[in-house]
């Protein structure tokens, strides 16, 4: 073999041994790049996941005794779980019905960091102010006479009579929660129902006792007595259409008239109000005799008796005794009316 097919040779195994190098080269260059693709779908940085959003609200109204993030709070994220477990931490008590409460953000944190929850892994949106507000019912101080009221009417005998029942004095309203709104009343067993009547009143709610109140009630008998049926002015001569009977309480030591023959042939001596009691002092009778008028004037007595004519210097009522000119002496007498435009004098 001469020296051209040796070198021949020569390069050609040193050009299958270069693109063997180059070919091994060239997968060890290849496996590394694979491996980095690989990494980089794999073991890279994952995408960003959606952040779980808590929106609070500026004013809330709540039912019950506690709060939670969900009663005060709109909450949104990808993970319903998480979702849910955030909606019902408690984050404190509840205000009394009808009032409010003021929370603020770091006292919401601390709460979930207490249930641990990293606030810090969410995303929040906080109004200037939060006030939460326990939804309520309002129950009036009259509410609670009229149950009570109607308690002692439904104890009392028939045969009783009718009575006046009204509270000594007027219970305070109520603020109850929110809900199906019960009352009940008791008295104890045994107590009088005449005089100072105490009536225990519970308020229930959706079944649940939350209130209840001591309301003192007086209960006093009725009896018919007259009073004025329309205006009656000062003066007037009183006649059955002026009157009406009414019952009403009796106030100890006034006792008003009662039949309506005691008013005929009395005279107001004051202006009586519609609906009024008539009380004997606001009537009197009118006189028998007047000032100026011409009397029949008998003189009487040790047997004799003797009739002439007077003239009255004051008004007279029967049996009231008044001063008379006699005009036939034209001296003046004391003498009694006895009767309308009659006066006797006696000596």
């Amino acid at each position: 073999m001469n020296a051209d097919a040796r070198a021949g040779i020569i390069r050609r195994h040193r050009c299958l041994a270069l693109l063997g190098l180059v070919a091994l080269l060239g997968g060890a260059i290849m496996v590394p790049t694979a491996a980095v693709a690989t990494g980089a779908a794999g073991f890279g940085r994952p995408e960003p996941a959606e952040p779980i959003l808590v929106g609070l609200r500026p004013e809330s109204t709540i039912r019950g005794t506690g709060i939670r993030l969900g009663d005060v709070a709109d909450i949104k994220g990808p993970d319903p779980a998480l979702v849910e477990r955030l909606r019902a931490i408690d984050i404190g008590r509840a205000p009394l019905p009808g009032l409010s409460r003021t929370l603020d953000l770091p006292y919401i944190k601390a709460r979930l960091r207490q249930s641990q929850i990293d606030p810090a892994a969410l995303t929040w949106d906080v109004p200037p102010s939060i006030t939460v507000v326990t939804a309520s019912q309002h129950l009036t101080g009259s509410d609670l006479v009229a149950v009570a009221r109607q308690q002692v009417e439904v104890l009392r005998a028939p045969e009783s009579g009718s009575v006046s029942i009204q509270p000594m004095v007027l219970p305070p309203d109520l603020t109850l929660p929110e809900g199906a709104l019960e009352l009940k009343a008791r008295i104890r067993p045994g107590t009088e129902l005449t005089g100072t009547v105490p009536v225990t009143v519970e308020a229930w709610v959706d079944g649940t006792q939350v209130r209840a109140l001591s309301v003192a009630l007086k209960v006093v008998p009725l009896v018919e007595v007259l009073v004025a049926a329309r205006l009656i002015p000062r003066g007037t001569m009183l006649t059955p259409e002026d009157v009406r009977v009414d019952r009403r309480t009796l106030v100890p030591g006034v006792e008003p008239l009662r039949e309506p023959a005691a008013v005929l042939g009395q005279r107001a001596t004051r202006t009586i109000t519609p609906g009024e009691p008539i009380m004997p002092t606001l009537l009197e009778s009118p006189p028998l005799v007047r000032r100026g008028d011409t009397v029949i004037l008998t003189v009487q007595g040790r047997g004799l008796m003797a009739v002439t004519q007077g003239e009255a210097r004051e008004d007279g009522k029967a049996g009231q005794i008044i001063r008379v000119r006699n005009r036939t002496s034209g001296r003046e007498v004391y003498g009694q009316v006895e009767g309308e435009r009659s006066v006797r004098v006696s000596f």
